[in-house]
């Protein structure tokens, strides 16, 4: 076989490779079990919940706070932590914080007696940085959340109320399942 016939052939092969797998592309539904995990106290009830973000696979977690307590509860942002498949990953962050503070000292958010609380968060640890030019605020740094990893995914959420610490975890499975065309 000639120098120019084996480059068509390999030029076909190629070819029929890149078809078939852009036709049979690795694409897959993401699903979280269970859904929305939740936890109930006489003091508050606590929710997070998976969120995917207009994406086909989950970004960040929505966690939603009622105090059913007669004082002000308080979320520690510096103890709460993001736990995968067992293992300590860090902590979360959400928008608005300063990326100079998250190796510092994160605020806490405080949640008054009888009030609702809610917050997209997502792990340190997956968030992808934009340049500056995205960011409303010259010369800061900002992110967006990333990509979470398939498996067991908790968040250990450090709270105090009335002076006691307290620490919930919750845990949601995510799974792929692939499309099938």
């Amino acid at each position: 076989m000639s120098k120019i016939m084996k480059k068509i052939a390999w030029a076909i092969l190629a070819a029929a490779v890149l078809t078939w797998s852009c036709a049979h592309s690795n694409r897959a539904t993401w699903t979280s079990i269970p859904v929305v995990q939740y936890v109930s106290r006489p003091a508050y009830t606590i929710q997070v919940e998976p969120l995917k973000r207009d994406m086909l696979f989950f970004v960040s977690f929505r966690l939603d706070i009622q105090n059913r307590g007669s004082g002000p509860l308080e979320v520690d942002w510096n103890d709460t932590r993001y736990i995968h498949n067992g293992k300590n990953l860090g902590v979360l962050v959400f928008r608005g914080i300063d990326p100079g503070t998250i190796r510092g000292s994160i605020q806490p958010d405080t949640v008054p007696a009888g009030a609702n609380f809610s917050k997209e968060i997502f792990p340190l640890k997956t968030i992808a940085f934009l340049p500056r030019t995205q960011v409303p605020e010259p010369g800061r740094l900002g992110f967006e959340p990333g990509i979470l990893p398939g498996g067991e995914n908790s968040i250990r959420l450090a709270l105090r109320q009335n002076g006691q610490k307290r620490q919930e975890i919750l845990t949601v499975r995510l799974v792929s399942k692939p499309d099938t065309p």
